[in-house]
């Protein structure tokens, strides 16, 4: 077994990402390099480590033995030593080069990157931001520096991180213009007899919806079912189907001429919060990318619908930024 630090240590930084990502060549991607150099590293590794570090699965990788042992203490060892790099530096939007690292989803992505960029344009335009989805391990990521901040449900925030809460949002019931349904009041029995597309990012069973729904002894009829949000305006005013989803959803499906109305189901509101790890909460570069956050994502929510005939979208979606 080795001794010391490999003489190239740039491969300790090709092994971090070769363990995350269980796949050369999105690695590869991820390091900026061809898939050929991601290979060679790998062969390096394997030759310095005396294992093979990650073998033949389906339909990633496998850790061996070694890799798994190795992985965690990695992590945190390298986001030990970006976090000290990086302690006290100065921090100049201007002509940073740095490349930010956000989990979310595609909800994000879309209401969120758009307004962003503008931003990022005017004051740092030589700063990146690479969004990545907000796995079971977004903790673990903002622990070991990997990524700098994640957008996830309220109640999956641990007391270990730093939080900003995003403005609650409302949920509405979208359906296409001209929809049997739309003219008439959106009663709990209407709604059960309409089809349904369930957003279900993660690619489970149940929902919000269906949680409120058993409460009352009844259920609906999920006809479709979809991992990302963005696709739903297009499934909906293509179909009679409908969607239950976040006020924020109907902002970015106003292009498509639907229609909302209030669900007739008791949901609550749908909390969320930006997260970040206590090591880079007085980071200047992390404090400058808050500052822009906020004035993306930190304006107040929408009122929701009436829970009468239901109402264009383009009367929801004339509110000032979605969280």
């Amino acid at each position: 077994m080795p001794s010391a630090l490999p003489d190239d240590l740039s491969l300790l930084l090709a092994l971090d990402v070769l363990l995350r990502e269980r796949h050369v060549t999105r690695a590869a991607k991820r390091l900026g390099i061809t898939q050929s150099a991601a290979s060679q590293r790998l062969a390096r590794l394997r030759e310095f480590f005396g294992d093979a570090l990650l073998a033949p699965g389906r339909p990633l990788l496998a850790l061996t033995p070694r890799a798994q042992a190795l992985a965690d203490p990695l992590a945190q060892a390298l986001a030990s030593l970006r976090a000290a790099i990086q302690a006290g530096a100065p921090f100049d939007p201007s002509t940073s080069e740095r490349r930010f690292v956000l989990l979310g989803n595609d909800l994000l992505e879309a209401a969120a990157l758009p307004r962003l960029m503008p931003i990022l344009a005017r004051e740092a335009p030589r700063v990146a931001v690479q969004v990545d989805r907000a796995d079971a391990d977004f903790v673990k990521r903002l622990e070991w520096g990997t990524a700098d901040m994640a957008f996830v449900p309220e109640f999956l925030v641990p007391p270990s991180l730093r939080q900003l809460r995003l403005p609650d949002e409302r949920f509405v019931t979208l359906m296409r213009e001209g929809h049997p349904a739309a003219s008439r009041r959106l009663t709990l029995e209407r709604y059960l007899e309409l089809g349904h597309v369930l957003i279900a990012p993660h690619g489970m069973p149940g929902s919000l919806v269906d949680r409120a729904l058993e409460a009352v002894g009844r259920r609906r009829r999920v006809v479709a079912q979809v991992q990302h949000f963005v696709t739903v305006p297009f499934l909906v005013a293509a179909s009679d189907l409908v969607v239950t989803c976040p006020a924020a959803v109907a902002a970015l499906a106003a292009p498509f001429g639907l229609r909302a109305a209030r669900p007739p189901v008791e949901l609550g509101l749908d909390r969320a919060s930006a997260v970040w790890h206590e090591r880079v909460h007085d980071d200047p570069g992390h404090r400058w990318l808050r500052a822009q956050l906020v004035k993306v994502v930190g304006a107040p929510p929408v009122k929701g619908p009436d829970s009468g005939p239901t109402a264009p979208l383009s009367l929801i979606s004339r509110r000032r930024s979605p969280s």
